[in-house]
């Protein structure tokens, strides 16, 4: 903004000093030149009394010598002062007596006399006292000066008056008094001052005020002042800084204050700042998006606009009484939308303060918890009921059954029954978890139907197809009982019915298990954990059934558990040990052994093989004492005699192992075993599945030498096909067999095995010989019939089958 030249801060600064020097100047000058004339008018004053009075004296003594001729060349005398215009002798009657020669020719002489005061001449000859007055309209001084003789003084004389003009200009203001040269040199001075002072300003204060006065232009439209440069010569520059300060001062709190409505604003909480009297002042876009109201719409109103009316009352009370005491409050309230839907949201509402203290404004920052208190009551629905069927889960129904022994009447039974569906898992590989599914829905409902009309029976499903039917101890153990086993009969008819689904025709059973509490179990955790067992002995006496719980079941799981539990231990302590079980030719000659694992425990003794083998067997464990056989079974053959075959079994899962067969070829490089000397006894169990994977890893082993045996053949899977197929060095007669020795049929089996397995080239071996007949029957049938049992030797450790066979052996 560009000022006229008139009001710029240089010409207002400089024009008064000018003007007031000026002024000074003019008064100065007023003040010189008016004492001047006063010094003048006193000095003339003094110089025409001094005149007079010498010339009083001369006159005198001309008067009183009688000397009258010499008056005029006084006259003269004094006439040669430049400024005395007139000088003449009055007599006492004012008549003129003596003149100066010059004066006659001056026809003012005359009018001059004619215009004294009569009274000062008279007064003047009479007084004979000299008078000198100023005549300011004449501009001249007249003295009039009594001349008295010497002696003759009196009081009644009269005397003669000498009468001088003296030219006198007592006018302070003449050009000619006045010094024009040095006034004129003063005034061309302080002009050169005022322009000095002009250009002197610009640059100290107008040129630094002007960049000042752009900075605050820019300074109120939020623009950079950084690139201003304003010098520092006095109190501008403090200014300056100060400005510089306040405006980063500003644009820092503006940046913050940008933060902070960004913020605000960006802000995933819904934000609501309200005056005192509850009146919306601000809303974020988080509101309009969650509310659907626009800001404008919302300006002014009352908070209460969203309310749906479902905020109990008692909110709103404990909402006020906090904020009114300036404390923070929050809680959750039901607001609705302005489509009229209703959500939740969590607010936290603070008073807002001023700087002394005081409350000017409410802020409330509101989370949308809608879906968040849908996913809680989801979850909380799926803590406690099955995601699929909808019914109670484990942990709902073990609630149940604590609130059903705590309502427990004495001496009043009730029961618990699970049904656990059979094969699902097989139907489920074959068509699809998703029929599996409606399978179980459709069973749940067939369930529900059953149990519809029972007092105080509860369905429900402890997970996947396990059900479970709660039932109230309603009266005596022995009615409970058969009422409720009628009532699993229709449970378990019911699920056997034929099922529709996706258009298939199936059929499923199930077996239950059924405990009666408190007789066996007073807690939710014992009684459902002994329905599970006796569920456990449905299944494995065939399924479809119910068992009815008894303590051995869970004694038998008890002792499962614990062997299971110590043979974990076990493996690889000294606690098992294989013992050697020599096999034979009918004349006795030994060309290998058997291993056989014992288990001699520290407390429990020994523990049979048809104990911990079958335990075994249903968990991995039975891989992990696998492996440990076969490393052990490979170090001792290392100690035998290398004609000597080591016959070890392994276990279906083992096999199956992905790594089985890198295993054995590790063990017996490790052991330097040739691999012709170890045979892997396997059963015909073994080839139910992926005999295609089991092939492959016969023959993989065959390859380096390792051979093969069929243990217990003719007892299980039997079929003449893999014979051929599969890389088979030996049949192996089951011992049962061996021991029907006697009968006629068993021993045309015997026969009919050994006949067959010489016809194929594959070596007999028959276990359990333990009498003369039989070894008599066999030997008759093949001299080449390998033989094993205690008629030779019971199983022996190794230090034994060293002492006691290895003489006749070498």
């Amino acid at each position: 903004m560009k000022l006229p030249f008139y009001r710029r801060l240089s010409l207002q600064i400089t024009g008064p000093i000018v003007l007031i020097a000026f002024a000074i100047l003019v008064a100065l000058s007023f003040y010189l030149i008016r004492a001047q004339q006063e010094e003048a008018f006193e000095r003339a004053e003094l110089e025409l009394r001094s005149m007079v009075v010498v010339a009083q004296g001369s006159l005198n003594r001309m008067f009183g010598l009688n000397r009258t001729d010499s008056v005029s060349e006084l006259l003269s005398e004094v006439h040669v002062h430049p400024r005395v215009e007139k000088a003449f002798m009055l007599d006492s009657n004012g008549n003129l007596m003596r003149f100066y020669a010059m004066n006659q020719i001056s026809p003012k002489l005359e009018q001059f006399i004619s215009e004294l005061p009569k009274a000062s001449l008279l007064e003047a000859s009479r007084s004979g006292v000299t008078t000198i007055d100023y005549h300011s309209n004449h501009k001249h001084f007249v003295a009039i000066v009594p001349v008295v003789p010497p002696g003759q003084l009196s009081a009644q004389l009269r005397r003669n008056l000498f009468v001088v003009e003296y030219r006198h200009d007592d006018t302070w203001y003449q050009l000619s008094s006045l010094a024009a040269n040095e006034l004129g040199a003063f005034l061309v001075i302080l002009v050169l001052l005022g322009l000095l002072l002009w250009f002197g300003l610009q640059f100290v204060i107008a040129r630094p005020v002007k960049s000042i006065v752009t900075a605050l232009d820019r300074f109120s439209k939020r623009e950079s002042i950084g690139d201003i440069k304003v010098p520092s010569y006095n109190e501008i520059g403090l200014l300056w800084e100060t400005l510089k300060g306040a405006a980063k001062s500003r644009e820092d709190y503006e940046i913050q204050l940008r933060k902070l409505s960004a913020a605000v604003e960006q802000s995933s909480d819904c934000i609501v700042i309200t005056d005192l009297d509850a009146r919306i002042e601000y809303v974020n876009k988080t509101f309009t998006d969650i509310t659907g109201y626009l800001a404008d719409e919302v300006i002014g109103l009352n908070p209460k606009v969203l309310a749906s009316g479902n905020t109990p009352k008692g909110t709103y009370e404990a909402m006020w009484s906090a904020l009114t005491q300036g404390k923070v409050w929050e809680g959750e309230l039901f607001n609705c939308r302005k489509d009229g839907t209703e959500y939740r949201e969590w607010a936290i509402i603070s008073p807002l303060r001023n700087e002394y203290g005081e409350i000017t404004n409410f802020l409330a920052s509101k989370q949308n918890i809608t879906e968040r208190r849908a996913a809680e009551a989801q979850v909380n629905y799926l803590a406690y009921f099955d995601v699929l069927t909808g019914l109670p889960n484990r942990t709902q129904c073990t609630e149940l059954l604590s609130k059903m022994l705590q309502s427990r009447e004495p001496r009043n039974y009730g029961a618990v029954v699970l049904l656990d569906v059979d094969g699902l898992q097989r139907i489920n590989d074959v068509r699809g978890f998703e029929f599996g599914d409606q399978v179980l829905l459709t069973l749940k409902e067939r369930l529900s139907q059953v149990v519809l009309h029972e007092t105080g029976a509860k369905l429900g499903n402890l997970g996947g197809d396990l059900f479970a039917l709660l039932l109230s101890a309603t009266g005596e153990r022995e009615h409970i009982l058969a009422h409720t086993q009628v009532l699993v009969k229709e449970a378990l008819d019911e699920v056997s019915k034929p099922l529709m689904v996706e258009g298939e025709r199936i059929i499923v059973t199930a077996s239950a298990g059924m405990v009666m509490y408190p007789e066996y179990g007073d807690t939710p955790e014992s009684i459902i954990r002994h329905a599970e067992t006796a569920v456990h002995h449905a299944k494995e006496a065939g399924g479809n059934q119910l068992m009815v719980y008894n303590p051995s079941y869970s004694y038998a799981l008890e002792q499962h558990f614990e062997i299971e539990r110590a043979l974990r231990e076990a493996v690889g302590s000294e606690q098992l040990q294989l013992h050697m079980q020599p096999q034979q030719l009918a004349n006795g000659s030994i060309i290998g052994v058997e291993l056989l694992c014992r288990w001699q425990h520290p407390e429990l003794g020994a523990v049979s093989p048809g104990v911990f083998i079958p335990i075994a067997e249903k968990s991995d464990l039975i891989v992990h004492l696998g492996k440990w056989i076969v490393t052990r079974a490979l170090e001792i053959a290392s100690e035998l005699p290398e004609h000597l075959t080591i016959a070890i079994n392994i276990s279906p899962r083992h096999f199956r192992k992905y790594d089985f067969v890198y295993f054995i070829e590790r063990q017996l490089v490790r052991n330097g075993i040739a691999p012709n000397r170890l045979i892997l006894e396997i059963t015909e169990n073994l080839l139910v599945d992926d005999i295609q994977d089991i092939t492959l890893k016969m023959k993989t082993l065959k390859e380096t030498g390792v051979q093969f045996s069929i243990d217990d053949f003719g007892t299980g899977y039997s079929s003449l096909s893999y014979l051929t197929t599969l890389p088979i060095d030996e049949l192996k007669i089951d011992q049962g067999f061996v021991q029907g020795i006697g009968s006629s049929n068993q021993e045309k089996i015997v026969e009919t095995i050994i006949s067959m397995g010489q016809h194929l080239g594959l070596r007999i071996v028959a276990e359990g010989v333990e009498t003369k007949e039989q070894l008599n029957f066999l030997e008759r049938l093949s001299n080449d019939v390998v033989c094993q049992g205690y008629y030779f030797h019971k199983p022996m450790s190794l230090d034994d089958f060293k002492a006691k066979t290895m003489r006749g052996v070498n």
